[in-house]
């Protein structure tokens, strides 16, 4: 094996910014304080911590100037309230829930008693590799989407990233089931609408009306058919080009269009028409599924799919979903891998999304009451947990836009005027309030030229505490008495036997006024053992465990209130707690009665657990609700001695195994429970790992974009070059290539063998691999087809180092020339690294690192797994223009911080030549000498073995899998050899071997192969 010795001073850059990092990082567990009350706009608007984070992720130029001003603390973020990371934040309302992607705003309840209640063990410390094993979460989120979606719809398909992927895979469904050819003439075309938006993944981008974001990506001949929104244009459409025609899509509320509502007449006239030309219909839901709209789906808003008659033939969500979903009529011909932990997430928004149903009627009175304000605005318009109006013009769209963080909310633009709002499930009244008067400011200050100067709000400085917290004292009592008495009435009074009893057995303290040394308020609360006779704790699950403390009582005398005393007193209890070394503090909050203390709560972590009735002498209900102290449990440890399972299919997508150790030095309850838009905002997990990145960025390359999974990275990298080769139309891939199998511009480079019918959709070339061929016929190919087409109708090559399905390699002398080649032609040489990155290649962090020094990239694609992608850009074909090449979210979070710390374990590990070498061998003693014909592919840590007869490599796999040795499945009759990257050789060969020879026995033994 090449084996490149190490950079010494790169590892000396990277500990130093280790060290830094580690040191920023916030802790698992910490005790913070969330913003549950109220905007906090700092004076001037200075975000300086923001400004230096990003400062930091800009420098070099390594990433775009896009993101927003404030770097986002999501561990103090909560519900509609979205916080900066400043000392003194700039807190705003974030009124379009990061594009109508949360249900609940930030720190969803449902989902942080999820990664208490260790539902999140199998998914979240690493990925399972979906397409090698049974995920619960998956199957459970499928048919929670078929109950709730329309009839007829019986089968679920996910993909990796979001609304442009589950677009894609609804038009690849489409096209399988479209009519046939009309005189022997492909269907390359979709009808769509004027106002409509799907995507910015090639065939979407050229779904979407916008000719600014859709012409300068079009693939020429394959542009989709728009018509207006109403049946007669429809009709003209169809009868001209039916014959072009594979599927139609629209939204039934054109979102980035403007918020424009369809009607149900034209919807179901449309949907008559279609299917009367026997073309698939596609519904796009990604913005309002997950009752954006009130009803699930907004296409049951408006009556319809509730029979076979009018359901859609296939309906796409995403944005709540948290992936791309696809509801549909027919099945997905392939298996697609997908982030379980945000399938999961999902799952959870699915199941809580009825709990924002209480939105509209109380949006429908105030939008009602802004337009007789503003009767200058138009079409004021209100449907579930959205609102929208529109202005005069552009300018005034800007005007208002350019003024809402001064103003102390966050929302967007639509169309040409439009201003919309996306709600969520945490907003209340209070909220809502606060809201419009922020709005009606905005709306009277368009003409103002000073608008944007920023006012200081709710400034940050701390009150001076005139008050002290001590333990209880005996002479105490009258005192707590009389407060508690005309605080509560008579049936939620605490007795005196029952306060002594709480502090006695746990912590009772008191606010002791400074001055008069008066009592202000108390708190006590005990183990949740001692209220065995109290409701709530009574009925815990966790009672007996003695991990959990119950906050029996706080209270604050009515003259004492509004100085901080209640805030004092909790903080207090939750640390004395923590110290005491329970893992929980419980209560009760009555319904209706104590909104200030349940916000209180909430802003220490607290998440509901279940609505106590029947409470205060039969009269009221109760929610019981639960505050984290620590981290959430680590995943349970897999006992080997009673379950022998060895893992060489998952490598990829779980590079450390199913629960390395290191992921508990991070904090993930955060990024888990609010999901960010990462192309819009920055949080301090990612400016560390672009960090790291930017030290780590493979040879040629200086600038990175992200993505939210595999098949972007290749629509994304299409259109990065297409906006430097203007006249590309043709992408080039090698013979056994693999770059994804969702989006029809992965699918037309990779190698169609093994996939389903009708593959490929642009009729792009392979040419054959250099492994198979010869360097000399592939370079004769290329030369032909520039020859034929020209160089400038070619977006570049792309090649895989380590091809993933095949195991064919691009190595030494190859490589070299493949790379002169290309230059020669000026070509772009697009490498692929998701087999050959992370280190798995055995030669350094990228199986770059292993080629001839010539070669030098200038894009490098790498999906390491999850919902995580990566473009690595040269200086010639970097765009630095803001906001041109963003994409659904532009990654994960947790993805990110996961493969942050693969990228940091990997980089010490020592062992991987030897392991790498100890995994060849094995493969060929136990495989490739016992089949003739057998070959062994591959390189490192990422090994494949191709069989002449595929059916000799289907049933090593089966057999195999069902006795609990696991290898992946590449090209027809090829199996994959992926183990974690930490796999110590020897150990490795004794244990596999053990259980793989006497299989290979029986198999010989039954005549196969």
């Amino acid at each position: 094996m090449n084996r490149q010795p190490p950079d010494r001073d790169l590892d000396l850059l990277l500990a130093e910014l280790e060290t830094r990092q580690r040191g920023e990082a916030p802790r698992p567990g910490a005790l913070v304080e969330r913003e549950t009350q109220r905007v906090r706009i700092p004076v001037g608007g200075e975000l300086p911590r923001s400004a230096a984070l990003l400062d930091r992720i800009y420098a070099g130029d390594f990433v775009a100037r896009e993101k927003k001003p404030m770097v986002v603390d999501t561990r103090r973020s909560w519900g509609p309230y979205m916080v900066s990371v400043d000392p003194h934040p700039l807190v705003i309302l974030d009124a379009c829930s990061q594009i109508a992607t949360l249900t609940h705003g930030f720190a969803h309840p449902g989902i942080i008693k999820a990664l208490y209640d260790g539902r999140f063990h199998a998914c979240l410390w690493s990925n399972p590799d979906t397409a090698v094993h049974h995920a619960p979460e998956v199957a459970e989120y499928a048919e929670a989407l078929r109950r709730v979606g329309p009839p007829s719809l019986d089968h679920v398909a996910f993909v990796g990233a979001g609304g442009a992927e589950a677009n894609e895979k609804a038009l690849r469904i489409a096209r399988l089931h479209a009519p046939p050819p009309v005189g022997g003439v492909a269907r390359k075309r979709v009808l769509a609408f004027r106002d409509g938006f799907h995507g910015r993944t090639l065939s979407t981008l050229m779904a979407t009306w916008n000719p600014a974001k859709r012409g300068p990506f079009e693939i020429a001949g394959y542009e989709a058919i728009f018509a207006e929104t109403n049946l007669a244009s429809v009709q003209r459409a169809l009868d001209e080009h039916h014959a072009e025609l594979y599927a139609v899509i629209v939204e039934p509320m054109m979102a980035e269009g403007g918020d424009v509502h369809l009607g149900r007449q034209f919807l179901l006239g449309l949907l008559q028409a279609v299917r009367a030309r026997k073309l698939p219909l596609i519904v796009d839901e990604v913005q309002t599924g997950f009752a954006t709209g009130g009803p699930f789906f907004w296409w049951q808003r408006l009556g319809l799919g509730g029979d076979k008659a009018t359901s859609p033939d296939l309906m796409t969500c995403a944005k709540k979903a948290n992936l791309g979903v696809v509801l549909s009529r027919w099945p997905d011909p392939e298996v697609n891998q997908i982030s379980v932990a945000s399938a999961l997430r999902g799952l959870i928004q699915l199941e809580s999304a009825h709990e924002q149903g209480h939105l509209e009627a109380m949006l429908q009175k105030r939008v009602k009451a802004l337009a007789a304000a503003f009767p200058e605005i138009g079409k004021p318009r209100v449907a579930g947990t959205t609102f929208a109006f529109d202005l005069a013009d552009n300018a005034q769209q800007n005007a208002f836009i350019n003024q809402r963080y001064q103003r102390g909310f966050m929302t967007y633009g639509a169309g040409s005027s439009t201003i919309r709002f996306r709600l969520s499930a945490s907003w209340g009244r209070r909220h809502l309030d606060d809201l419009f008067a922020r709005v009606s400011e905005d709306l009277s200050r368009l003409q103002d030229p000073s608008a944007t100067a920023w006012p200081s709000e709710a400034p940050n400085h701390k009150k001076h505490h005139d008050f002290d917290i001590r333990e209880v004292e005996e002479g105490d009592w009258p005192a707590i008495l009389e407060i508690e008495n005309a605080s509560y009435e008579a049936a939620r009074r605490d007795s005196l036997e029952y306060l002594r009893g709480s502090a006695e057995a746990g912590l009772g303290l008191v606010a002791v006024d400074r001055a008069s040394r008066a009592i202000l308020g108390f708190c006590f609360g005990g183990p949740v053992e001692h209220y065995s006779g109290v409701s709530g704790p009574a009925q815990d699950d966790r009672f007996g465990l003695h991990d959990s403390f119950y906050s029996a009582d706080i209270t604050v005398s009515a003259a004492a209130r509004s100085r901080g005393i209640g805030r004092a007193l909790k903080r207090a209890q939750v640390r004395w707690a923590a110290r005491q070394g329970f893992r929980f503090i419980t209560g009760r909050n009555r319904v209706g009665a104590t909104g200030s203390m349940a916000a209180l709560n909430a802003s220490f972590g607290a998440f509901h657990v279940v609505r106590l009735e029947r409470q205060y002498e039969g009269n009221a209900q109760a929610d019981y609700y639960r505050i984290p102290l620590g981290p959430p449990p680590d995943p349970p440890a897999r006992e080997l001695a009673t379950e022998q399972r060895v893992d060489l299919a998952s490598g990829l997508q779980q590079p450390f195994g199913p629960a390395p150790r290191f992921m508990a030095a991070r904090e993930l309850v955060g990024p888990v429970a609010s999901r960010l838009n990462l192309s819009n905002y920055a949080t301090i997990d990612v400016v560390h790992y672009i960090e790291h990145l930017r030290l780590l960025a493979p040879r040629g390359t200086a600038h990175a974009y992200f993505t939210s999974s595999r098949d972007e990275t290749v629509d994304k990298s299409l259109r990065c070059l297409r906006l430097s080769r203007p006249d590309a139309q043709i992408a080039v891939g090698l013979d056994g290539g693999y770059v994804g199998h969702v989006t029809a511009a992965a699918r037309s480079i990779s190698d169609p063998a093994g996939f389903g019918p009708d593959f490929g959709f642009f009729p792009w070339p392979r040419l054959p691999h250099p492994a198979i061929a010869g360097v000399e016929a592939t370079i004769a190919a290329l030369d032909a087809l520039v020859a034929e087409v020209g160089a400038g109708r070619l977006f570049g090559l792309f090649a895989e180092v380590i091809g993933e399905r095949s195991g064919l390699v691009l190595e030494g002398e190859a490589a070299a020339a493949l790379a002169d080649a290309c230059r020669r032609h000026d070509l772009p040489l697009c490498l692929v690294e998701t087999a050959s990155g992370t280190y798995r290649g055995g030669a350094g962090a990228w199986g770059v690192d292993r080629l001839p020094a010539s070669v030098r990239p200038d894009l490098v694609l790498w999906y390491p797994g999850g919902q995580l992608g990566h473009i690595f850009a040269s200086d010639r074909y970097y765009i630095a223009k803001p906001l041109t090449l963003i994409s659904t979210w532009d990654g994960d979070e947790l993805s990110m911080i996961r493969v942050h710390e693969h990228l940091r374990a990997a980089r010490h590990l020592t062992s991987i030549p030897a392991a790498a070498d100890a995994l060849a061998e094995l493969l060929r003693r136990s495989l490739v000498e016992r089949f003739p014909g057998a070959s062994l592919g591959g390189a490192g840590l990422y090994r494949t073995v191709s069989f002449p007869d595929p059916a000799v490599a289907t049933a090593i796999q089966h057999v195999c899998s069902r006795r609990g040795l696991f290898f992946g499945v590449g090209r027809p009759g090829t199996l994959i050899a992926a183990p974690p990257l930490d796999v110590q050789g020897p150990s490795l060969v004794t244990t596999v071997r053990s259980m793989l020879d006497p299989l290979i026995d029986d198999i010989a033994a039954r005549g196969i192969g």
